[in-house]
């Protein structure tokens, strides 16, 4: 099936809005570099290591609605999704992730909705990150609009246990055997306890 065809008479709707989380990805992505060289200038060390960015799928996001048991209308895209557009910030250290989000907080471009903070409160399955649900201002030519989008923020420790985690959640179709799952829990606990090592070394060094 077409793509116009699946959207119908919303077609010109979902195009246009998702233009708008393009721009949102655009514009974070910008900011987060001007942040970086800011950093780099004036303190001569920025906390952002690297950026990661992506968009939603289609059929991840008609997965996702009917899960929600949304109708598939770009009203309830844009009032109920708001992992459209995505953005990942990997830091080094995990005193840095809290950091980065002090920054955000103040910034009068951007507007925190919701923080999960799966580092004090992991997932079962070990999973360690900061999830930030945002709205950033994009300016249009004629108007200023407010974008949802989200934002995830971990260590380099946490962005592999995550990657390799999912890599082989996809491998074995979401069913890991039990032993498996064990091993995990216990490679992030792991990943957990060298954050906290590297952490402890470097508040060490900055006493000297």
């Amino acid at each position: 099936m077409e793509i116009e065809e699946f959207f119908g008479d919303q077609f010109q709707q979902w195009r246009e809005h998702f233009r708008y989380y393009e721009m949102a990805i655009t514009e974070l992505e910008s900011d987060l570099g001007i942040i970086d060289l800011d950093w780099q200038t004036r303190l001569g060390y920025s906390p952002i290591e690297h950026v990661k960015t992506r968009m939603k799928t289609l059929p991840s996001i008609v997965r996702k609605m009917k899960r929600k048991d949304l109708p598939l209308e770009v009203s309830a895209l844009w009032e109920h999704v708001h992992d459209v557009a995505g953005i990942r910030i990997v830091t080094s250290f995990r005193d840095d992730i809290y950091e980065i989000l002090r920054h955000l907080e103040a910034r009068d471009d951007l507007d925190i909705i919701e923080v999960k903070d799966y580092i004090e409160h992991p997932k079962p399955s070990g999973y360690r990150s900061l999830h930030l649900i945002v709205k950033t201002k994009v300016y249009l030519a004629e108007r200023i609009i407010w974008v949802p989008a989200e934002i995830q923020i971990r260590t380099l420790a946490m962005d592999f246990w995550a990657a390799t985690e999912h890599k082989l959640q996809y491998k074995y179709q979401h069913d890991v055997p039990e032993s498996s799952k064990e091993e995990l829990i216990e490679a992030a606990l792991m990943a957990d306890a060298l954050d906290t090592q590297m952490g402890r070394i470097r508040h060490e060094i900055l006493k000297k």
